[in-house]
């Protein structure tokens, strides 16, 4: 005997009017259950049914059958993405300590809370042209060798996933990816880490949604909950990681509001197991002094927010264009771009040596406002890295483009603040550090079409929330400027209704104007089976019905509970209880049910939730007298008809 059914005696009993026999077996095993007290005093099955009344009024207070899971699998999925985005960055520093550090002797300065050293420009030309090269050779065999969906920056492949492959992602495409995406920064790639480390979390959340054998859209959502909890975790910035993930999907103002809770609690737990491990505080340390002087410097953010739309476009045209017009019509393997890319950067760093890589350590100079950090140097910086990202990444090259979009908004800032300082003198922002953190998130505000993201994540990941109001000027600006067109990710599409993984959402109106008494078949006859029916006699009556799914009653004819030919399948593959078993064994509680005046949209949900293809129509007066069922079939068939009408009269 198992042995939960010994425990079952003790629970609270009550009488029950079906208790006939003094051996039963358990509703939860099938397991025979012999000198449990079968009279008046009670049944150890009230005990098992006030359990799952119980759980059932949970159910209707507490979304626990939809949200709770998918909030138990985001955490799980935070925890790999926390512990993903740790092994990357201890893999990527170590080999950019040996490829920039060793071999070319490249030591840029520091950033955020990482220990002072001397900065170290190459002085070898060679090493300089030689290291990206090799580094952009060994990314391009990789890539299209075994997965050339890794090529490029991967949050794109994230958004396709979503939109257009059911978030199916292939579990090799995230380790490629790190690697490649390694071996490109490592070398000196202007790229950055969101992109490979978006991959990882969003790859384990599609494995995961596979192995549980969850649905289309849960399966979306784990994805985007891995790819927050990445970029949460990668950044220090877990509400940033959030909002990137459901802001990034669409090129307009649209939000993909149903993935913000899973998103949260991924980035959230992500975020907390990487800081577990590194105790890092900020990317960036933001001087005190930045703050926001009121509406005196308005206007200049305003001027900025154009100056930024502007670059923004020069950056797009010049990233896709590389890669059209130039990369493409190469006429040489895949596998070898990369490569030449990695030529072109390394000339474009003999000039420039501070565009390989992230360059967040320049930016740290720029907020600090080091004297070296010229007007001219950083003008000079925004064009190099333009052409730096688009040679890395357009030419097959894998890595992120947040990153570089930070460094080009910094340096641009950094410039325009230089500039008004000299042209305006005591009339703009006391500081033109100030100019450098609001370009970081307008910049990329714009050119990513990710205003929220942008504001939060840059405040997330310099500590300072002093600026907020011109982050959300320049931001606001850049986007509404600059046209849907110019944007970074290819895959994002303009609203929810353009998105295949939306393309059911739109039935609802259509759905929701008819109801269920104008579909289901009163007058065809319902199999109701009564609760203390034997199994054997229950056989009898399945044979000789053509139903699928058999309500069961209680004495007076209420709905007490449901079964399926599934059902009846699986008690039969049991250990041969034979007439122990009657059909409140088989039968599954709570019951969903409708009723003739609830529209089909509701039943549409129903039959989704659920996972069935029938559901109980009850009498809405009496909730638990069955007058009827209703078919999926049916309503689909409905809905069919009702747009053929709809077409008909258009």
């Amino acid at each position: 005997m198992p042995w939960h059914t010994v425990f079952l005696p003790v629970f609270p009993l009550l009488p029950h009017p079906a208790c006939k026999t003094k051996l039963r077996v358990c509703a939860l095993c099938a397991a025979p259950l012999q000198g449990v007290p079968r009279n008046g005093a009670g049944c150890w099955q009230d005990g098992v049914l006030v359990f799952k009344k119980a759980a059932d009024t949970l159910r209707a207070v507490f979304d626990l059958e939809g949200s709770g899971r998918l909030i138990l699998y985001s955490a799980l999925v935070g925890v790999i993405a926390g512990l993903g985005a740790a092994a990357f960055y201890v893999t990527l520093n170590a080999f950019q300590d040996l490829a920039l550090g060793r071999w070319m002797g490249y030591v840029p300065p520091p950033a955020g809370t990482e220990p002072d050293h001397q900065t170290i420009l190459p002085s070898i030309w060679w090493k300089v042209l030689l290291v990206p090269t090799l580094g952009g050779l060994a990314c391009g065999w990789l890539v299209y060798k075994f997965a050339p969906e890794a090529e490029g920056h991967g949050t794109d492949g994230v958004v396709r996933a979503f939109h257009k492959a059911k978030g199916l992602i292939r579990t090799r495409v995230p380790l490629i990816k790190t690697i490649a995406s390694t071996l490109t920064i490592g070398t000196g790639g202007s790229a950055g880490r969101e992109g490979p480390i978006a991959q990882i979390g969003a790859g384990f959340g599609s494995f995961l949604a596979g192995r549980l054998k969850l649905s289309d859209w849960e399966r979306r959502m784990l994805v985007m909950a891995g790819a927050a909890g990445g970029v949460g975790a990668i950044f220090h910035a877990p509400l940033g990681g959030a909002l990137f993930a459901v802001e990034v999907l669409y090129a307009s103002t649209a939000v993909e509001f149903s993935a913000i809770v899973p998103c949260v609690f991924a980035s959230v737990i992500s975020y907390s197991v990487f800081n577990a491990i590194f105790h890092m505080d900020v990317a960036f340390r933001a001087p005190e002094r930045l703050v926001f002087g009121g509406i005196s410097e308005i206007p200049f953010y305003v001027v900025f927010g154009v100056v930024c739309a502007l670059a923004g476009f020069v950056y797009v045209w010049c990233f896709y264009g590389l890669r059209d017009y130039f990369f493409k019509r190469i006429k040489i393997p895949n596998t070898l771009k990369p490569a030449i890319g990695g030529l072109m950067l390394g000339l474009i760093a003999l000039v420039c040596p501070q565009i390989m890589a992230g360059g967040y350590g320049w930016v740290q100079k720029a907020l600090d406002g080091a004297p070296d950090m010229t007007f001219q140097l950083m003008a000079v910086l925004v064009v190099a890295k333009i052409l730096a990202t688009s040679c890395t990444i357009s030419s097959g090259g894998s890595g992120g483009v947040f990153a570089p979009s930070l460094f080009i908004g910094a340096m641009l800032g950094g410039a325009f603040g230089k500039a008004c300082e000299h042209l305006f003198p005591g009339i703009g922002p006391e500081s033109s550090q100030a100019f450098v953190l609001v370009g970081m998130g307008g910049f990329f505000a714009g050119v990513a079409k990710v205003p929220l993201t942008a504001l939060i994540m840059v405040s997330e990941m310099s500590g300072s929330y002093n600026l907020l109001v011109p982050l959300m000027i320049v931001g606001v600006i850049n986007v509404a400027i600059l046209s849907q067109r110019w944007t970074l990710y290819e895959e994002q599409v303009s609203s929810l209704v353009d998105s295949p993984a939306h393309l059911g959402d739109f039935v609802v109106d259509v759905l929701a104007g008819m109801h269920v008494r104008e579909v289901f078949h009163a007058s065809r006859p319902v199999t109701l089976v009564r609760e203390d029916m034997p199994l054997p006699q229950v056989l009898q009556v399945v044979a000789q019905s053509n139903d699928a799914y058999f309500p069961v009653v209680d004495v007076e004819n209420q709905l007490v509970g449901i079964f399926s030919l599934h059902d009846i399948r699986m008690a039969l593959v049991g250990n041969g209880a034979g007439g122990l078993v009657v059909a409140a064994d088989l039968a599954t509680w709570p019951v969903a049910t409708i009723t003739p005046d609830d529209n089909l949209h509701t039943a549409l949900r129903l039959f989704t939730q659920k996972q069935v293809a029938e559901l109980p129509v009850v009498d809405p007066e009496e909730p638990g007298c069955v007058i009827g069922m209703l078919q999926r079939g049916e309503v689909i068939s409905a809905y069919d008809r009702q747009i053929e009408s709809h077409r008909s009269r258009s």
